[in-house]
């Protein structure tokens, strides 16, 4: 329903200020706040916007901001005995439900906490026994996204390059915590060689990924995409080998789907019907593909799918970063600019009479 983002402008004492800028989309009014000073509000980044018209900002002199579209302006609270303010990061269809991240109050030795809020009231998720690795928790987990209905959570390990994902289900009123991919999920001790030659014990691990994605369930909570990644040592025990794949998690039936023909590629949407959608790379997206989970059956590239369904071209580097219940797309295209190199663009597809 809302789109959000900021403008950045000049003060007259050449300082830095930023304007909050709210659109409905469907009415296409503007909402524009500020601008604020940079002293006051140092905004960096655009992180969430709820159907409500909440917008959460990332503010750089400490934490996070929101702003609707009245421009109050609020700043999200973490439980009691965290040390820094907290980050959320994605919102349930009716806004009731936020989730996010802060770290405990413990000096160096406290975790950063998976959080979920409330009707604005934040409370800790659990977190499994062990890490990714199958060791002890010394950084935490991060809570990424949200499914539209409030029933799952997901989020990643942030320790080493790990990226676990986890995710979180209400089971008779309690949410329980494990990780994504479980029935793929392998950890194998391996003695590795460090640079003088030394041995050393690593847990590889071959399981089920993600990083700062929001976008990563479907609006029913029964489908995650992920990416499942292997890790296999060199001959010489010096260092590893990974391979990726996209891959999809069944948090009803907590069955993977691996998709192998594809080469490296991350899964980064899925339909609650299973229409998942896959970007080809790992650090850059160089253009998409479409697979049906449920039948096993390759759907074509993202530009084949979207004019087979929309009847509209988009260039053929395009990807997918989400599809909304409504059949709206939001996707973007790698184009090369001179003197910039490689730039994400972005697009967006609306079904006729939405």
């Amino acid at each position: 329903k809302y789109a959000g983002g900021y403008i950045i402008s000049v003060a007259p004492d050449d300082s830095w200020q930023y304007s909050p800028v709210i659109i409905d989309v469907e009415t296409e009014e503007r909402y524009e706040f500020g601008p604020f000073p940079e002293s006051l509000y140092f905004i960096s980044q655009t992180i969430a916007i709820t159907d409500q018209g909440l917008m959460f900002l990332s503010n750089s002199n400490g934490g996070q901001i929101a702003i609707n579209t009245t421009g109050d302006i609020i700043v999200p609270e973490a439980p009691a005995g965290f040390q820094f303010q907290p980050e959320v990061q994605g919102s349930s269809a009716d806004g009731r439900y936020w989730v996010g991240f802060a770290k405990e109050s413990n000096g160096e030795e406290g975790l950063t906490w998976p959080l979920l809020w409330t009707d604005g009231v934040a409370e800790k998720l659990p977190m499994p026994a062990k890490n990714f690795r199958d060791e002890a928790f010394w950084y935490g987990i991060m809570a990424r996204g949200i499914s539209a209905d409030g029933s799952v959570i997901y989020g990643t390990t942030w320790e080493n390059l790990d990226f676990g994902m986890v995710y979180w289900k209400r089971v008779n009123g309690e949410w329980q915590v494990a990780y994504a991919g479980k029935d793929v999920r392998k950890v194998t001790p391996v003695k590795m060689i460090d640079k003088e030659g030394n041995e050393y014990d690593l847990n590889m691990v071959n399981g089920l990924t993600c990083t700062a994605e929001h976008t990563k369930v479907s609006p029913n909570g029964k489908w995650l995409a992920s990416m499942y990644r292997t890790e296999t040592p060199t001959e010489n025990r010096t260092d590893w080998i990974l391979e990726k794949r996209a891959a999809f998690y069944n948090t009803e039936t907590e069955q993977t789907v691996i998709i192998d023909d594809l080469g490296e590629c991350v899964g980064v949407a899925v339909t609650d019907d299973g229409i998942a959608f896959i970007s080809e790379g790992y650090a850059f997206f160089t253009g998409g593909h479409v697979y049906d989970l449920n039948a096993g059956t390759y759907l074509g590239t993202l530009p084949e799918w979207v004019y087979q369904h929309y009847g509209i071209h988009v260039p053929d580097s395009s990807w997918v970063r989400y599809m909304a219940p409504n059949g709206r797309l939001h996707g973007y295209y790698t184009v090369e600019m001179a003197g910039i190199g490689l730039q994400h663009l972005g697009w967006y597809v609306t079904p006729v009479g939405e």
